[in-house]
C-alpha cells in the first residue's frame, strides 16, 4: 500500500473466426473486459492497438491518459460503440501503465507501434518491466545514429525489435526474441501484434512478472494476471514459464521456449501486493499467500495481547494477512478503516499526500477509540502514507495506541526491474540501517532499526515479516524468488552494477532514478 507502483498490465487476444461471429469490437470489446480486471497493475494510461485486414489501417491504435473505463468510453455509450466499431478486429494487444521508466504523458503510453511498408515488419507492442541496462543500449543505439524521441526503455525496446527485421528475409519469431535476450538484461515482459495479425506474447527468462493464456476453440487469449479472464468464458488457464512464449497465428496457440536461465526470479512483491487477489501465480494462490503471510507474522508477534486490541487491516491488499493474524492470535479483527473505492490508489496521483489519505480511507472512530490497533499493511516503503494513517488513527480516533504490522520484510534496496523504487534515498530503511549499504545478504531488523522506523510513522512500534516466513508463506523455493530489494543480491550483472551507483547516488544525496 504504502506508494509503491507497478510497471503495467498486458493483454492480447485471437478471435479464430470471422469478427462478425463475436460482440462488437471484436477484439477490442475483449481487450476492453482483460484490461479492466488488470487495472490493478497500473492506473495512469491505458491503450490498446488491434489488426483487421479489412480495413485500409491494418494495425490501429488508441492510447490516453486515465483508466480502462474512460480510454473506451464506457459512460457514453454512443461514443464507446463508435470506438469498438472503429477498433474492431481479430487481433489485439492492450496496456495499463504506471510510469517507473519515463514520464506520465500520454507520448509515453502504450503500446508503441512502428509502421513499415511490408506487413510483417509492421507492428506493435507493450512492454512490462525494466531494462537494466537501459543506458548502455540507449547510448548503443544513438552511436549507430539511431534517433530517441522518448527517453524510455520502451522505445529502445521497440528499436531493437525493429533491427531484428532488417533485410529481406524473415526471421522466425523464436530467433528474434532469443536474440533479444542476449541484449536485455532485467525485466521484459511484453505482448506483439504485427500487420499480418499474429500475436506474440513472451515472459523473460528470469521470470520477474507473470504472464498466463488461455485458449479454446474460438478464442486465444494472453494476460499478465489470471484474474483478467473472469467470466471471459475461457477454458483451462496455463502461465507461460520464464524463457516462453505464446505463439498465435493460423488459428493455434503454440508454445515455444527462446530462452533459459541459470535461475528463475519471480518478483515477491506480486503476491505481496500488486496482483490481484484472485489471480493465481505460477500455481501459488494469491489470496492464499496473503493468508499464510499473516500467519508467518503471528509468530513473531511480540506484543502482550490484552482485552483492548483489535487487529484492523489497510484495505484491501493487507485484509487477508490481517485476517489471518488476527485469529492466530485470538484478537478481534475490527474493520477501523474503510476505503473509498472511488478514489484512486495514492501513488498515483499528485498534490498533498495527506489529503489524499483523508479521501482514501474514512475512520470509524467507535471501533478504534481507546483501543490498541495492531495496524496491519502489506508493506513499509517510504512510510509517508502509513505516517499518516497511523496520525489519523491516534489524533482523530483517539485510540490509546497503533502498533504497526508489516507482512514484508523491511525494503533495504532499489528495485531495478519494474517497481518504482529505484533510489535508497526514497526508501525508509536503508536511513536507520545498522548495515553497510553494500554488505548485502538477508538481514533481521535490529531493536534500533524498528524502534527509530516507529518514531518516524508515529507508531508506538512497527514488527516486520522475516524473510523466512516471506518465503514460507508464497509457497516458492527462495532461490525462485527475486529478494532485491530485500536483501541486495540482484539475479542480473546490470542489477548488481546498478546497486554500485544507487549506493552511490545515495551518500551524495542525488534522487535520480538510478538507472536513466
Amino acid at each position: 500500500m504504502d506508494d509503491i507502483h507497478e510497471h503495467c498490465g498486458l493483454a492480447a487476444v485471437r478471435l479464430f473466426n470471422p469478427v462478425e461471429k463475436y460482440p462488437l469490437g471484436g477484439a477490442a470489446y475483449y481487450l476492453h473486459r482483460l484490461l479492466l480486471q488488470q487495472q490493478n497493475r497500473g492506473q495512469v494510461s491505458a491503450g490498446f492497438s488491434t489488426f483487421n485486414a479489412n480495413r485500409n489501417l491494418l494495425i490501429k491504435t488508441r492510447k490516453e491518459l486515465g483508466l480502462v473505463n474512460e480510454l473506451f468510453r464506457i459512460n457514453h455509450p454512443a461514443k464507446r460503440d463508435s470506438i469498438l466499431k472503429g477498433f474492431s478486429g481479430v487481433s489485439g494487444i492492450g496496456h495499463v501503465r504506471y510510469a517507473t521508466c519515463g514520464s506520465d504523458g500520454k507520448d509515453f503510453a502504450m503500446p508503441f507501434e512502428r509502421i513499415h511498408g511490408r506487413k510483417w515488419k509492421w507492428f506493435s507492442f507493450a512492454f512490462n518491466g525494466n531494462l537494466a541496462n537501459f543506458l548502455e543500449l540507449k547510448k548503443e543505439l544513438l552511436k549507430a545514429k539511431y534517433h530517441i524521441i522518448r527517453d524510455v526503455d520502451t522505445e529502445v525496446v521497440m528499436h531493437h525489435i525493429a533491427k531484428q527485421f532488417l533485410g529481406e528475409k524473415r526471421v522466425d519469431f523464436k530467433t528474434v526474441f532469443s536474440n533479444l535476450d542476449a541484449i536485455f538484461d532485467g525485466s521484459y515482459n511484453l505482448v506483439y501484434l504485427n500487420a499480418e495479425g499474429t500475436i506474440v506474447g513472451i515472459r523473460d527468462k528470469i521470470g520477474f512478472k507473470p504472464l498466463s493464456y488461455a485458449v479454446n476453440d474460438e478464442k486465444a487469449f494472453i494476460a499478465s494476471e489470471t484474474s483478467a479472464y473472469n467470466n471471459i468464458g475461457v477454458g483451462k488457464i496455463r502461465n507461460l514459464q520464464p524463457g516462453e512464449m505464446a505463439l498465435v497465428q493460423d488459428g493455434n496457440l503454440e508454445v515455444k521456449r527462446f530462452a533459459k536461465a541459470r535461475r528463475t526470479a519471480r518478483c515477491m512483491f506480486e503476491w505481496v501486493y500488486f496482483a490481484n487477489v484472485s489471480s493465481t501465480l505460477d500455481g501459488k494462490s494469491v489470496y492464499d499467500a496473503r493468508t499464510n503471510l499473516g500467519k508467518e507474522l503471528a509468530k513473531v508477534e511480540t506484543e502482550e495481547i490484552g482485552k483492548d486490541h483489535i487487529v484492523v487491516g489497510v484495505p484491501d491488499t493487507a485484509t487477508p494477512a490481517a485476517a489471518s493474524l488476527a485469529y492466530s492470535l485470538g484478537v478481534p479483527l475490527k474493520e477501523g478503516l474503510i476505503r473509498n473505492r472511488y478514489v484512486g490508489r495514492t501513488f498515483i496521483e499528485s498534490g498533498d499526500r495527506a489529503d489524499k489519505v483523508r479521501d482514501k480511507y474514512t475512520l470509524i472512530k467507535s471501533v478504534l477509540k481507546d483501543k490498541k490497533v495492531i495496524l496491519v499493511e502489506d508493506s513499509l516503503v517510504r512510510g509517508t502514507t502509513t505516517a499518516g494513517v497511523v496520525r489519523r488513527i491516534k489524533r482523530e480516533a483517539r485510540a490509546k495506541e497503533v502498533h504497526v504490522r508489516v507482512s514484508c520484510p523491511p525494503i533495504r534496496y532499489p528495485c531495478f526491474y519494474g517497481i518504482d523504487m529505484s533510489t535508497l534515498g526514497e526508501l525508509i530503511a536503508p536511513k536507520y540501517s545498522s548495515y553497510d549499504l553494500m554488505d548485502t545478504g538477508s538481514k533481521e531488523v535490529t531493536e534500533r532499526e524498528a524502534a527509530n522506523i516507529a518514531k518516524e510513522i508515529g507508531a508506538d512500534s512497527v514488527i516486520y515479516q522475516p524473510i523466512k516466513g516471506l518465503v514460507k508463506g508464497i509457497g516458492l523455493k527462495k532461490n525462485e524468488l527475486c529478494l532485491a530489494c530485500l536483501n541486495g543480491e540482484y539475479p542480473t550483472e546490470c542489477g548488481r552494477k546498478l546497486l554500485c551507483n544507487a549506493v552511490k547516488n545515495f551518500r551524495e544525496g542525488k534522487r535520480k532514478r538510478t538507472y536513466e
